[in-house]
């Protein structure tokens, strides 16, 4: 590494092309980092940590093929390039949420509510309520119930109001005929000492008092205070309700946060159905968080729980769930456009993990080495590692901090996996290395070996799981191997049969297969699979009127895996009138058998389609 800081700048110059160039600066930690260059500075070489506010994006890749690699200024040159276009591909939602300052506070003693109030209602908008007694100043509420909202909590309770405001003449009658004198001058009723003689109510001729009387309330509040002492049923997600001796923590949430939605899940490809409550749902059982869940609408993640951990992303097998900060298309587009010579070792890893790796490496130098910044490594997936292969990487070693290593169970079936399938495919045992930063610096030989033909240099962008069934079948194709995927309920793999005497071509199966494992050929009574496609969510069994179906778990990677394959074929039914295919004989003929059972039902029109059905019921009517 140089003695003095040098910097790769992509720069705004008098053409249309940026220009690329490589100069060193003078940099000061913490103070403006301000390069030389002859135009408006695009990018640069660099560490956001360092100088978080440069103006302009800065590359931690750049950064380190610059010191660490024998990178020759072309290869520097499309990196830079290909960090400006993930830079400019990157979108997602950024904001600043102020903090509610609302709480409800319970307790079931009046003196300390009253004094929790005192302390705090200068600074807090509390909510009080009491669950034990009475208090002038305090609502006592009977029958409290809470509910878990999406954005705090609702509170259902009754409390007393013998008085109506609206009716109340403020006469004074009432008073002084109470024997128990529990009707004080504030009209407030102390039911502890009450005995319901109604003396109160005869007296009042406005007919105000009622001392049965009772107010049904609602509160919605984001957050509650449980003060000592108190015992209530709570909800299951007690997420932000607070004990007394808790009091820390919920202060640490009254300030201004800043939210990045970065996360993201596309219910167009995503395998779970929000209406069965059924499907796949390897990401809701990923979330450590609580951050994931789900409604009629599908799936959701909510940007104020995610911790950006990728877990989620890494389990997701349709690519539903993206990571914003390095999309799977921006990923497939990179990759492609730095045209990675064949047996490199590709090195990923996060900004800090970079970092240390460049503070630490001295002088020592990589050959036949490419280190690209992956914000979060545990959001890759099966995909992006056999991908990466399949484009020449010879090693892909996946580079973190001991902390970074924490809960990596997701990732690292997909590591595993990805793993074997390069062992089946190319007989290669350590194509995967994860790896710390101390364990990688004391490596000496990173070079490797890329055993196939030719890499694979044009894949067309689709879903996530249509990319993946192009890399395999590449392996597949490159080496005339065959590889297996045994059942494993946490590995998106499965296969469907059909079985065809049972099957009506009622077509069900295909309204929730997004991803379209299943489909119907054009014009024809045919069910068609498409194996390779299929993430074993089981939807299409579930939806299966006739039972028709079965899923067996696991893979061949075989040509039917990859093929359009038939499952079940029938005669088409055709309009009597205009020869529209609009169904199969057999769903007819089942649908008829129901029909026959029931003599007040006109069969006569059911033999057209349904634009000839309506015009035949209009002419039969005149």
């Amino acid at each position: 590494m140089s003695s003095n800081y040098s910097v790769c700048l992509l720069t705004q110059g008098s053409g249309s092309e940026p220009e690329f160039l490589v100069s060193e600066v003078n940099l000061r930690p913490g103070q403006e980092f301000a390069p030389n260059s002859r135009g408006a500075i695009l990018l640069s070489s660099g560490f956001p940590s360092i100088s978080p506010d440069s103006g302009f994006p800065l590359s931690p890749t750049l950064q380190l093929n610059n010191d660490l690699t024998a990178g020759s200024d072309e290869m520097l040159k499309r990196l830079a390039l290909a960090e400006m276009a993930k830079v400019q591909a990157t979108t997602y939602r950024s904001y600043t949420i102020d903090p509610d300052p609302r709480l409800c506070v319970i307790g079931a003693d009046a003196e300390k509510l009253n004094k929790f109030l005192d302390t705090y209602s200068g600074v807090l908008e509390i909510e009080p309520i009491l669950l034990s007694g009475y208090d002038s100043e305090l609502p006592t509420a009977n029958d409290l119930e809470i509910t878990k909202t999406r954005d705090g909590y609702l509170l259902d309770y009754s409390v007393r109001t013998p008085v109506n405001a609206e009716k109340c003449t403020y006469c004074g009658e009432c008073g002084p005929v109470c024997p128990e004198a529990c009707l004080n001058e504030h009209l407030f009723v102390d039911f502890t000492a009450c005995t319901f003689c109604k003396e109160c109510e005869k007296a009042c001729v406005h007919g105000a008092i009622d001392i049965y009387g009772a107010e049904q309330r609602q509160m919605r509040i984001p957050a509650i205070m449980v003060l000592e002492g108190t015992k209530l049923e709570l909800p299951v997600d007690t997420t932000s309700i607070y004990q007394e001796n808790g009091l820390a923590a919920f202060f640490a949430t009254q300030f201004g946060s800043q939210v990045d939605e970065v996360v993201l899940c596309d219910t167009a490809l995503c395998q779970f159905s929000g209406k069965l409550g059924y499907g796949c749902s390897r990401c809701i059982d990923t979330c450590s968080h609580g951050a994931i869940s789900t409604s009629e609408k599908g799936v959701h993640v909510d940007p104020l729980k995610c911790e950006e951990c990728g877990g989620c992303v890494a389990t997701c097998p349709t690519g539903a769930m993206q990571y914003e900060r390095f999309s799977d298309s921006s990923f497939i587009s990179y990759i492609q456009s730095i045209d990675l010579a064949a047996g490199t070792t590709v090195v990923l890893g996060s900004e800090k993990a970079l970092h240390k790796l460049w503070w630490q490496s001295g002088d020592k130098r990589f050959e036949d080495v490419i280190f690209v910044e992956y914000p979060e490594i545990k959001a890759l997936t099966l995909f992006h590692l056999l991908f990466l292969y399949a484009s020449g990487a010879g090693k892909i070693v996946l580079l973190g901090l001991d902390e970074e290593f924490e809960d990596m169970e997701p990732f690292q079936r997909q590591a595993a996996l990805a793993g074997s399938l390069l062992n089946t495919y190319c007989q290669d045992t350590s194509a995967i290395e994860i790896s710390t930063v101390q364990q990688f610096l004391t490596r000496e030989n990173l070079k490797s070996e890329f055993s196939l033909s030719a890499p694979l240099v044009d894949l067309t962008v689709g879903s996530r799981r249509e990319n993946l069934a192009t890399v395999l079948k590449y392996f597949t194709d490159q080496t005339g191997r065959q590889a297996r995927i045994k059942a494993n309920k946490l590995l998106p793999f499965a296969t469907i049969f059909c079985d065809d005497s049972r099957c009506t071509h009622c077509f069900a199966c295909l309204n929730d297969c997004r991803i379209q494992a299943l489909s119907a050929r054009d014009d024809e009574q045919a069910l068609m699979s498409r194996s390779a496609l299929c993430v074993g969510c089981g939807i299409c069994v579930k939806v299966c009127p006739e039972n028709a179906l079965q899923m067996i778990p696991g893979a061949t990677l075989d040509e039917k895996f990859f093929n359009r394959e038939m499952l079940a074929e029938a005669e088409a039914m055709k309009c009597k009138k205009c020869g529209k295919v609009f169904g199969s004989k057999k769903s007819f003929e089942r649908v008829m058998s129901i029909l026959k059972q029931k003599e007040s039902v006109d069969t006569s029109h059911f033999e057209y389609c349904e634009t000839c059905r309506v015009v035949n019921l209009f002419e039969s009517a005149e």
